[in-house]
C-alpha cells in the first residue's frame, strides 16, 4: 500500500480535527498522493524551486537549514503509523509563486531525486508539482496553512 500523504489547506484548529483519519472526504481543499513526504522530497522540491546551489558531490540542492519543508509536527498516532505536519510557510509561498512555464522543468529535476521509490518517466511528476502549486494558492487568509496527513 505504501505511505499515503494527503496535503490540505485549513486553519490549525480544523487541521487538528482531521489528525486521526486525515482530510479525505472532508470539506477542505485536499491533494491526495502517495510517498510525497515533506521532510526530504518536499525540501528538495523547495530548493529546486528557489534554484539553490547544489553541494559538491550531490545531484540536487539539499539544505535543511534553509529549505526544510516540514514545519511543526501537529499530531502523531500512538502506534506512529499516522501523523499530521504543518508545511513550512516559506515552502507554501515558493510553491504558490511558481509560474506555469517552470512546472515541467522543476518536475523533471525533482524526478531525479534518489529518494523516490522508483524512476519517473519524463512529464510524470508535472501534475504533482502543479497540484501542489495550485493547493498552495488556496492558502489565502492569515490563519490558514498547508498540512500533510500521512499514514503507513
Amino acid at each position: 500500500m505504501g505511505m499515503i500523504t494527503d496535503y490540505f489547506v485549513t486553519s490549525p484548529e480544523r487541521a487538528m480535527t482531521l489528525a486521526e483519519w486525515g482530510p479525505a472526504g472532508k470539506d477542505v481543499p485536499t491533494l491526495e498522493m502517495k510517498w510525497v513526504e515533506p521532510a526530504v522530497l518536499g525540501s528538495i522540491l523547495w530548493a529546486i524551486i528557489e534554484d539553490a546551489p547544489v553541494p559538491e558531490g550531490h545531484r540536487l540542492p539539499y539544505d535543511l537549514d534553509r529549505f526544510d519543508a516540514s514545519d511543526q509536527l501537529m499530531a502523531l498516532s500512538e502506534e506512529q503509523t499516522s501523523g499530521l505536519v504543518q508545511i513550512a510557510d516559506g515552502f507554501v509561498q515558493a510553491l504558490a509563486a511558481l509560474p506555469d512555464m517552470r512546472i515541467a522543468a522543476v518536475a523533471a529535476r525533482w524526478a531525479t531525486a534518489e529518494e523516490w521509490v522508483g524512476p519517473w518517466e519524463p512529464g510524470e511528476l508535472d501534475d504533482t508539482v502543479l497540484g501542489l502549486r495550485d493547493l498552495a494558492r488556496k492558502v489565502c487568509v492569515p490563519d490558514q496553512h498547508m498540512y500533510v496527513w500521512w499514514s503507513i
